[in-house]
């Protein structure tokens, strides 16, 4: 590590990135209403309908109406929840697949942290950290949880990528990624799927050509209902919006004097698995890395101030 003799101060650039933040916090409101128009409504629709039909031959415990507001609204109030009080506990931690460190990995994580805090002494503790068991390097924020693959852990520049996570843990990235996920319940749950066919090739049964519009309406529902319909319709903005976090959080490295070994990082572990933005919008939740590794690397030369 090569800290700077001169680095912003995070406190400050945590304030700086406030409007940023407010920004996924609107953009978190705005898909919630679409839902709410759209999948919940939609939800509403079916489940009574159903329940009005199956109420008629077996006792259901609640009236048609009570069954639809519950499957209405209980996706979005538990989005909602991850939003206020983000999950963590064992549960939690078995569908992410990840555990807590083991000894050794704790005291890597502590050393890298050490560091970190040598240069701002008032970066507050340490926080709560998961490890994934991934060979390939990975790090992301869940709620309030730093999650870090094993191979994240023993590479050189952990310090560089726990400034990076800080950055994120510092605003509502991660609740919002919590919240965010909690909405969203299936994709599209009646497509069909290719399969393995004689010989090892692969073709799609297609429907009765009769049937293709009912077909293609029972789908749409089915996509309606399944809470993603805001993130969809609303898939841009919110790639733009992480794209932002993404070199938010690369400027908190920095004013961590950790830009360079961040830039080195990049180079060498996650440059060589970037892909280029195709299509009209651009859906790529990361810049190319290219770009972050100038930007780190300006803001390193201009001593990790912007």
């Amino acid at each position: 590590m090569h800290p700077q003799t001169q680095s912003a101060q995070p406190g400050r650039r945590s304030r700086a990135n406030i409007p940023s933040a407010a920004s996924g916090f609107v953009l978190y409101l705005l898909t919630l209403a679409v839902e709410v128009l759209l999948g919940a409504s939609t939800r509403w629709f079916l489940v009574y309908l159903g329940a009005a039909i199956v109420g008629e031959l077996l006792p259901l415990g609640l009236s048609p109406e009570g069954w639809a507001w519950v499957a209405a609204l209980l996706p979005v109030l538990w989005s909602i929840l991850g939003f206020l009080l983000p999950g963590r506990g064992w549960v939690w931690g078995r569908r992410l697949g990840i555990r807590r460190p083991s000894d050794e990995e704790a005291a890597a994580i502590d050393d890298a942290f050490d560091l970190l805090r040598a240069v701002a002494p008032e970066l507050p503790t340490a926080g709560e950290y998961a490890v994934l068991d991934d060979p390939v390097p990975f790090a992301a924020v869940r709620g309030r949880i730093v999650i870090l693959s094993r191979a994240v852990i023993e590479c050189d520049a952990l310090a560089a990528i726990m400034g990076h996570e800080l950055g994120h843990v510092n605003t509502l990235d991660g609740r919002l990624t919590e919240a965010l996920n909690r909405l969203s319940l299936w994709d599209d749950p009646l497509s069909l799927s290719p399969t393995e066919g004689e010989g090892g090739s692969e073709h799609v049964s297609n429907p009765d050509p009769r049937g293709a519009i009912p077909w293609a309406l029972m789908r749409f529902a089915a996509r309606l209902t399944g809470g993603s319909v805001g993130l969809r319709l609303l898939g841009p903005a919110w790639s733009a919006y992480w794209r932002s976090r993404e070199y938010a959080a690369d400027s908190y490295a920095g004013s961590l004097s950790q830009a360079e070994d961040l830039a080195s990082y990049l180079r060498d572990q996650e440059q060589v698995l970037d892909v280029p933005a195709t299509g009209i919008f651009n859906e790529r939740q990361h810049p190319p890395v290219a770009l972050r590794i100038e930007r780190l690397l300006e803001e390193s030369n201009r001593g990790g101030s912007i």
